[in-house]
This record gives C-alpha cells, sequence and structure tokens, in this order.
C-alpha cells in the first residue's frame, strides 16, 4: 500500500506533519487566488504534488475550499487537510460530470515510471491515454482559465533531447504527449507545463525509489545509510512549494509563463554520497556509517539535472526566493520523521 493509498486516520497523521514546513502561498498568491473567482480542479489529488496543492490552497481558501475546490484520484476516499478540513476525492471517471465554472486545472493524475516496468508497453500505453482522454475531454468542454501540468525530466533521451520512441521511453514519450496536448487547453502564457527531476518536501512518497527520502528513512531506523549506486549519482532538488507556487503564478497572470515545459533544479548540483552526508549532519546525526559499493571509475555518471534557468527566471519574476537544499532537507525529515528535531544550521550545512 503507497502512502497515499492509505486510509483517513493515516492521512490525517500525515497532514499534522505537514504544518511543520509551512506549505502556505506567499500572501500576495493567496490574496489574488482567494479573490478570483476561479474554483479548482485537481486529478490525481492524493500524490505527493496533489496534497501539497491541496493544503496550499486550503491555507488561502479558508471554509470556502470544499466549495470552491474539485477532487478526482483512482478511487473514492476521503483526504483530511492538516486545517481538519476534508475533501473528498472521486474516482477520475466521474470528471466527466463535473460542471463547474471558470477554473484552473491541475492535471496530477498519471501511471508514472515504475508502473511502466510491471506490464507491457501497450497496456502500460492504454491505461494513461484513458486518463488523458477523461482529462482533455473536460478540458475542451469547461470554462477553463489555465492548467498546471507536472510533466517530467524522463522526456529527455540519453543526447539530452526530448524522447519520444513509445518502446525505449514509454513513460517519458507518453508525457511529451500530454505536454502538447494540454499546452492548447489553456492561454500559452497561463499554462504552467513543467518537467520535474527532483523534488523535496512534504507529502514525499515512494521511500523506496526517492534517494532522499531513503536516506532520511535509514537514519530514523539508526542507520546505517544504505546507497546502492557503484558510480556518481547527481541530483539536484527543488522544495515542492516553490513547485506549486511558481505554477500558481504562472497560472494567476502574476508573472507570464514562458510558454514552452521548463525544467526543475535547485541551488545545486549535489552527488548522492555528500546528499547522505548532508542529511546525516542535519539531523544531529553526522557520524551515521554510510554503505555503499566502491564507486568504478570506468562507470558513467547518472546525472538527472535540469536546466533551471527558466524556473529562476520565474522565480525572480514573482517574488519567490527558492528554498536552498539544507531547507528542503530538514522539510523533507520533518514530514518523515517529525519527532526529529533539525535545523539547516546545523554543522555540515
Amino acid at each position: 500500500m503507497s502512502r497515499s493509498d492509505r486510509p483517513v486516520n493515516a492521512v490525517s497523521h500525515r497532514a499534522r506533519r505537514a504544518e511543520r514546513a509551512s506549505l502556505v502561498f506567499s500572501p500576495s498568491l493567496a490574496r489574488r487566488l482567494a479573490d478570483s473567482d476561479l474554483d479548482i480542479v485537481v486529478t490525481g489529488a492524493g500524490g505527493w504534488i496533489g496534497r501539497a496543492v491541496l493544503e496550499m490552497v486550503d491555507a488561502a481558501f479558508g471554509d470556502s475550499l470544499p466549495a470552491r475546490v474539485h477532487v478526482y484520484g483512482s478511487t473514492r476516499r476521503t483526504l483530511q487537510l492538516a486545517s481538519g478540513r476534508r475533501l473528498t476525492s472521486r474516482p477520475l471517471g466521474e470528471l466527466r460530470d463535473l460542471k463547474v465554472g471558470p477554473h484552473l486545472l491541475m492535471h496530477l493524475a498519471f501511471l508514472t515510471r515504475e508502473h511502466a516496468a510491471t506490464q507491457s508497453v501497450a497496456s502500460y500505453v492504454t491505461l494513461n491515454e484513458d486518463i488523458s482522454a477523461v482529462v482533455l475531454d473536460h478540458a475542451h468542454r469547461s470554462p477553463l482559465e489555465a492548467v498546471f501540468l507536472p510533466s517530467s525530466g524522463a522526456v529527455y533521451g540519453a543526447d539530452g533531447a526530448p524522447c519520444a520512441d513509445l518502446e525505449t521511453n514509454p513513460y517519458g514519450a507518453l508525457k511529451l504527449r500530454d505536454e502538447a496536448r494540454f499546452a492548447d487547453v489553456s492561454p500559452v502564457e497561463r499554462a504552467a507545463i513543467v518537467r520535474v527531476f527532483n523534488l523535496a518536501g512534504p507529502f514525499i512518497n515512494k521511500g523506496s525509489i526517492y534517494a532522499l527520502a531513503s536516506i532520511i528513512s535509514d537514519l530514523e531506523r539508526g542507520g546505517p545509510i544504505r546507497l546502492r549506486a557503484d558510480h556518481l549519482v547527481v541530483r539536484s532538488y527543488v522544495h515542492v512549494r516553490d513547485l506549486v507556487e511558481i505554477a500558481f503564478a504562472v497560472m494567476l497572470g502574476q508573472i507570464p509563463g514562458p510558454g514552452v515545459p521548463f525544467d526543475t533544479a535547485g541551488d545545486r548540483e549535489i552527488e548522492i554520497g555528500d546528499l547522505a552526508s548532508l542529511t546525516a549532519a542535519l539531523l544531529g546525526m553526522p557520524d551515521t556509517r554510510i554503505d555503499r559499493p566502491e564507486i568504478a571509475g570506468d562507470n558513467p555518471a547518472d546525472r538527472y539535472v535540469g536546466d533551471g534557468m527558466l524556473l529562476r527566471e520565474l522565480a525572480l519574476g514573482s517574488g519567490i526566493e527558492l528554498a536552498p537544499l539544507d531547507v528542503q532537507v530538514v522539510d523533507t525529515a520533518a514530514f518523515i520523521w517529525p519527532s526529529r528535531q533539525a535545523s539547516p544550521d546545523s554543522p555540515g550545512s
């Protein structure tokens, strides 16, 4: 069972963890959203980005949240937020029945990369195309003002160019398809289509897949930190709060969007071994052993880092100060391991 599929009592506990990371919009953007006449439609609301969106929107809307936010996912269930307010997430197919006025669309529903490895390419494509068809039908028949579509750094092939080959890159190829489709459903300057590489912050899930979550979980168990890679692994992180804030700034017209998909990248690149050391220091456990195979010199580095130029320009234009890596690590740890006191001022930062 994934974190996003756990029952209400677990979701409530998880929501309380998010309070420590201040998942809120900046005051000016929160006012702009609250004072608009726009509803919000969220697909895939139970996932990492979806839960962050709901917390931030809840802080802006307050008691008007249930009337203005329409949530869809794989099944019907209740989502409880840190405020105590609850939203009903309905099956995605029921989006066909939604009648709503001018609104923002957060399209976050997608079968991600790990699902592609568990079934045939044809089945994986069919399931994701069915999801896209339902949401596109809604977009074309509804008064949609703007769209937020998290795409993925997986759209790029080994040569650094977008790769649309379904056989070798089904996840990335389908993301490319959705980029083109959803770019056409709202004014280009209001479309926030973001190629996400590495995120940090509350509601992180898939602890066995995401390196930062795995490192924090190893520390929570008392160590050692176990890294499997026998080659260099380079990442650059962006806080989920900053991603959502920039997307809403574009959708609400606070800043004009770039008119093209843009990558995420943080304030620095970091090798995964250094990330493990930094995280241990920030959590007050600098002497934790790190178990890792010897780095083989002839193994190519795994560098999964976007070009953050457009992201930084959008952040600057909207007055957003992107969270540095130390803060991102601390906020992620506050969610995964809330009883542990951590600080970006700890030794090693």
